[in-house]
């Protein structure tokens, strides 16, 4: 509990047991791409986080309309009980800080997929299955620019996978099967539950997969090496998670993609794919891939997971070839904006991929092959409405970015437009939509449209990030200066929002002391009384940002 000491003697001795790994193994791994004190303090830090990450509270399964189907499994989807009446307050308090503490460590040591349309399709498919587990909605989504194998969810409400994840995957629902495997570590508590000695080798675990994240954005054999550090650690006790605690996660696992409605035969599936791969990569003298090495998978587990997942009706065709349609646009929007797949590769799938002709008409405008990409527009425009509807709002936001590249900002925004009005809760067309008024000079629209998303999910640094542009535009282009004044304020504080969920906490306070300045410059002057309230909520960020830098888990 929080009121405990947080890492006791034994931790201690624990947490100094691994730092000797890491530091050995890593210092002859990673060169001068990323230094072992670096990946050791995010490590150590991030065990520090799944020492005081307390109990969560018992959900209740949220039922959702999503195309339910009968099935012949009769298990019901339970949650562990608590010890205690359930978290306090101050509790999850903490829980909230220690999650928006691991958010930060995690946006300023990788390197992320900001696409907005994958962002949104990949936190559709999180956001449904763990609304199975528990009430509240996960801190965040990270999605990391890596072709390596892997995927987490770390205490207090941060989920992640890497790219390397969606293309390894054949289907929505083999994605979804890894999205609802750790989902259900998180709603077990198999991070925190457990013998002493197999909690602290669970923490050294965890403490490696951050750890292993930073380091897998420079250095694949490196990140491979504090991983291989972190394991061994953890095998002279116990498995970095447990066969138990594997074959629980595996079938809550399968409960969560059923009630959230993905196919859970998906989940043996993928692992066959896995257990394929770690038996390459052996015989080859190979790292294994990150998800295999923290999430040990046996043949035993393999045939257990497969017979568990024939208890369940197939998926309905209708609703397969929906979801397949789906992740073919997926697949191929992250080779395209990954750069994963040349002209030829894209060329030949679009042959008989739809999602790589559009990933093709995509990669035409980056490369200024207006005319090309136009033909295919046009050839994707003419498909029957069955297949067309499933391209929306994708075509549409490829469109306007071809536009984009030839600066034709006005056209695009309309395009977008239309589609907003449609679809007025997604997140990605409100960033598209905003970057396109912020160019074609209507930055107060794009605000508008920017604000409810920072109020909704306040680490969203992209909208920060349009939120400033769109400032800066206002300030150059507005004939106020009062209004030019405020704009540049504004401009100031909102990158401040934006380095503080990327941890740099000293730049943060460097733009909210200049932007208090010029406030207090316009106390003096005609604008007082709007300098008032603007000057109280610099103060209070001030005092967030404070807060934040202090933080210690």
């Amino acid at each position: 509990m929080l009121d405990k000491p947080l890492i006791n003697a034994r931790n201690k001795r624990a947490i100094t047991h691994y730092a000797s790994i890491q530091t050995g193994l890593f210092s002859k791994q990673v060169n001068h791409h990323l230094s072992p004190m670096l990946a050791l303090k995010l490590a150590l830090s991030t065990i520090l986080l799944a020492c005081t990450s307390a109990a969560y509270s018992k959900s209740q399964t949220v039922p959702l309309s999503y195309d339910s189907w009968q099935t012949t499994n009769t298990e019901e989807l339970s949650l562990p009980s608590l010890r205690g009446q359930g978290l306090s307050f101050d509790e999850q308090y903490q829980n909230k800080l220690l999650g928006e503490w691991s958010l930060r460590n995690i946006n300023g040591h990788v390197k992320m997929e900001h696409d907005p349309w994958i962002q949104e399709t990949v936190k559709e498919l999180t956001w449904r299955l763990n609304a199975q587990a528990r009430q509240q909605a996960p801190l965040g989504l990270v999605i990391i620019d890596n072709p390596s194998i892997n995927a987490f969810a770390a205490p207090g409400g941060v989920i992640g996978l890497n790219t390397g994840t969606i293309l390894a995957a054949n289907s929505m629902d083999e994605l979804a099967s890894v999205v609802a495997h750790e989902v259900a570590h998180i709603s077990q508590r198999h991070y925190e539950s457990g013998a002493d000695e197999r909690k602290k080798a669970l923490l050294m675990q965890i403490g490696g997969m951050l750890a292993a994240i930073a380091a897998s954005t420079v250095d694949g054999d490196a990140a491979a090496a504090v991983m291989m550090g972190s394991q061994t650690a953890t095998m002279n006790s116990s498995m970095a998670f447990s066969r138990n605690n594997e074959r629980d996660a595996d079938r809550v696992g399968m409960q969560i993609m059923n009630q959230a409605g993905y196919d859970p035969r998906a989940m043996p599936r993928f692992f066959a794919t896995m257990n394929q791969k770690s038996q390459m990569n052996q015989t080859a003298n190979q790292f294994l891939p990150s998800f295999i090495r923290s999430h040990p998978l046996s043949n035993e587990r393999l045939s257990e997971s497969q017979s568990r997942a024939q208890r369940y009706n197939t998926l309905p065709l209708n609703q397969q070839q929906r979801h397949q349609a789906l992740f073919d646009l997926l697949y191929w929007r992250v080779q395209s904006t990954g750069k994963h797949a040349s002209e030829t590769a894209l060329t030949t799938a679009a042959k008989n991929s739809i999602g790589a002709k559009l990933a093709l008409m995509h990669w035409y405008g980056k490369q200024q092959r207006f005319k090309e990409a136009d033909n295919l527009f046009v050839e994707l425009s003419a498909l029957p409405i069955a297949k067309r509807q499933v391209l929306e709002p994708l075509l549409s936001i490829t469109q306007s970015q071809i536009l984009t590249e030839q600066n034709k900002w006005q056209q695009a925004a309309e395009i977008l437009e239309s589609q907003q009005r449609l679809y007025p809760e997604r997140r990605d067309l409100r960033l598209y939509l905003a970057e396109a008024l912020t160019n074609s000079n209507q930055p107060t629209k794009a605000q508008a449209l920017l604000k409810p998303l920072t109020e909704q999910q306040p680490s969203d640094r992209y909208a920060w990030q349009s939120l400033q542009l769109a400032n800066e535009k206002l300030a150059k282009t507005t004939n106020s200066a009062p209004l030019k004044s405020i704009a540049t304020i504004n401009a100031l504080r909102y990158r401040s929002h934006d380095q503080l969920w990327s941890g740099s906490y000293e730049r943060a306070l460097t733009s909210l002391t200049q932007a208090k300045k010029l406030t207090e410059n316009l106390q003096n002057t005609a604008q007082a009384n709007s300098a008032r309230p603007l000057l109280a909520n610099i103060n209070a960020e001030i005092k967030a940002v404070k807060t934040a830098k202090d933080f210690k888990p």
